[in-house]
């Protein structure tokens, strides 16, 4: 469990503390950093940015660098990891009571992960499929941490290979010339798929979880698009490249990879199944959503056990009474922050409530 927390030059913060408990509620002004704190937990447990956001946007604008650090209690001893990024360097180091760590040892030793819930979440059922896939990715990267590396390998393979197509455009290379990249992204992207199948298969066989979530008025299916068969991976994700490598140089770009591919939900009905985005109102899908949250957590939970920290980043003003009691039941189970304007009237009564004010 985070004790407390510490920003150094860290956007808006200069010098800041925070002391925290089960159930803490961050009250502040828009504006006035209560995401900051946020984005450092997030940082801090999962040696991440929040979506992927360029770690020098971070450091206070005043300042060359940034500190964070949190004080955990285990087993009836305090740990102070810490998290440092100097913009001259560009480099991050990860402190375990001041001690360098490598990123794996520092997540071995800290055994905790921060999910976050945001507003774009709640609608990415309606947006562009791009942030769909950035969710699959980010579920990949918190449970495995060999997922980052297969990752960035992917992406320089894949990049390589756009550039080898190009260049046979100009004639400045073979067909022939492909083999050897073909057979790279055949290899690292069937290791991309083979993380991203985990919790695919996870959702599919706890689909009830969501249903229970619409009050079981409808049935779901969870239909993700893809061009590879997950039975065959290579042999499906390398035929496909050979049938269309023609296709391939005159565009210049691949055409068979996991950043193609989109999820949806569908609702079954007596004539056809439905998109859930087609059929249902915002609430319901909404409600689809906050089960795939849940679900995330659950599928985290085979890995970290119960250290995990719940984030809900000004998210109620999206949600009715309804959505935000389901929430709320369910994260009282974990340790929880939660960022607001006001004090939100349904946590009025919460006993348990930290609330931190400006």
């Amino acid at each position: 469990m985070l004790r407390s927390l510490e920003l150094h030059d860290f956007k808006i913060h200069k010098d800041s503390r925070f002391d925290f408990s089960d159930m803490n509620l961050i009250i502040w002004a828009n504006g006035s950093g209560k995401t900051n704190i946020l984005e450092a937990i997030y940082l801090l447990l999962n040696t991440r940015v929040y979506q992927s956001q360029n770690i020098e946007r971070l450091v206070n604008f005043f300042g060359e660098s940034f500190l964070v650090k949190w004080e955990i209690w285990e087993d009836y001893l305090s740990k102070t990891p810490k998290v440092t990024y100097d913009s001259k360097t560009q480099k991050s180091s990860f402190l375990l009571n001041w001690t360098k760590s490598t990123r794996p040892k520092y997540l071995e030793n800290t055994k905790h992960i921060a999910v976050f819930f945001a507003p774009l979440e709640m609608n990415i059922i309606y947006l562009w499929p791009t942030l769909r896939r950035d969710f699959l990715d980010e579920v990949c990267t918190l449970s495995s941490i060999s997922f980052s590396k297969i990752r960035s390998d992917y992406s320089k393979v894949l990049r390589n290979r756009n550039k080898l197509l190009k260049w046979i455009q100009e004639w400045k290379a073979t067909k022939e010339d492909l083999k050897f990249w073909n057979s790279a992204f055949v290899r690292i992207a069937s290791q991309y798929y083979s993380h991203r199948k985990q919790f695919l298969d996870f959702i599919e066989a706890n689909m009830s979880v969501v249903e229970d979530f619409l009050e079981n008025r409808y049935k779901l299916d969870f239909n993700y698009k893809t061009k590879v068969d997950f039975n065959n991976l290579e042999n499906s994700i390398s035929s496909y490249i050979e049938k269309n490598t023609d296709r391939d140089i005159i565009t210049g770009y691949t055409y068979i990879w996991p950043h193609l591919d989109d999820f949806q939900f569908m609702v079954k009905t007596a004539k056809s199944d439905v998109s859930s985005e087609e059929c249902l109102s915002r609430g319901e899908n909404k409600s689809i959503l906050i089960g795939l949250k849940f679900l995330e957590i659950e599928f985290y939970k085979k890995f970290h056990s119960e250290n995990i920290v719940i984030l809900l980043d000004d998210i109620f003003s999206e949600l009715d009474d309804q959505h935000i009691n389901l929430v709320m039941n369910y994260c009282n189970r974990f340790q929880t922050f939660i960022t607001a304007q006001n004090m939100p009237q349904f946590l009025q009564d919460k006993a348990n409530m930290n609330a931190i004010y400006t």
